[in-house]
């Protein structure tokens, strides 16, 4: 029992603590609240020993400030305007590089026509060896990477436009070999249909009628080629053997005809038809046989 009693105690007074620390809590958000609020009004109220001396502001501003009369050496300040007079897109790296460049270059030829007007030195003398930040070199080769990236952008964008233009070929290709078998089965069923239709109806083929065979099967006829030459047309003819003779009626043609037949033949390759026969070989009329002594005699 009494240890019933203690654990009892020992409940009420851990809940009491909770409560305690709860409540504690609750002042503190409080109070942080509030002083909060109070920070913010202190903010916005305005120093009691703050002063706003316009008059004296505007003395310090003409005693520091640039008169309109300086001499332009005392300052050496080049403005720089741009032809075209249109705005840089910040975000294009090339264009702004090379606006860049140009405002560095314009505004250095300006200025150095200036100097040399006021007879001033201003090129470095042979005996100082100190360098600049970035040479030329340095900058061409900024350069060189920058339009790399930039034509390695714009390739990358062919290339996807490509892919692009394929994969829509393709599918376009895709359809239309869908739409040709839906209408090749369409047709096929509509051929089928009415065959039935036709048999239905109890119509039969007479004897006139001749079965179509589109296939060219044993069935029918089909749609080949003959192979059957017609009389009185020669293999090669091409005319149909309804071409005219150049002479007139009938196969004799003119003088001119029969004598260039005779000379060159009807037809067939005529090079090298005459050479190494047996004519040929025993025709030695075009041999000279002076011609070996006269050469002989001539070296002596």
């Amino acid at each position: 029992m009494a240890g019933l009693k203690d654990q009892a105690f020992s409940s009420k007074g851990s809940e009491e603590e909770e409560e305690d620390y709860s409540e504690e809590e609750e002042d503190y958000s409080e109070e942080d609240s509030d002083d909060d609020e109070q920070e913010d009004v202190r903010a916005k109220e305005p120093r009691k020993d703050a002063v706003y001396n316009t008059v004296g502001l505007h003395e310090k501003l003409e005693e520091i400030g640039w008169t309109d009369n300086i001499d332009w050496i005392e300052k050496l300040c080049i403005d720089y305007q741009r032809e075209d007079g249109g705005e840089i897109d910040a975000n294009d790296d090339l264009v702004r590089e090379m606006a860049f460049y140009t405002q560095g270059l314009e505004g250095t030829r300006e200025a150095f026509a200036k100097l040399q007007d006021l007879k001033i030195p201003f090129l470095r003398p042979p005996d100082y060896y100190a360098e600049m930040v970035k040479v030329d070199s340095h900058m061409l080769k900024v350069k060189d990477k920058l339009l790399f990236q930039k034509q390695k952008i714009e390739e990358a964008e062919e290339r996807k436009k490509a892919r692009e233009a394929k994969k829509i070929s393709k599918a376009v290709q895709a359809e239309k070999l869908k739409e040709r078998a839906k209408q090749k089965k369409q047709d096929i069923e509509a051929v089928k249909k009415w065959r039935k239709m036709r048999q239905s109806s109890g119509f039969k083929e007479g004897r006139d009628e001749m079965p179509l065979d589109l296939e060219g099967g044993q069935g029918g006829i089909g749609f080949r080629k003959s192979k059957q030459m017609r009389p009185g047309v020669s293999p090669g003819d091409r005319s149909g053997g309804k071409g005219k003779s150049p002479a007139g009626k009938g196969n004799r043609g003119g003088k001119n005809r029969q004598f260039k037949n005779a000379k060159f033949g009807s037809g067939g390759p005529k090079r090298m038809r005459k050479q190494n026969t047996a004519e040929s070989t025993a025709d030695v009329s075009s041999f000279n046989k002076f011609g070996a002594k006269r050469k002989k005699s001539r070296r002596d």
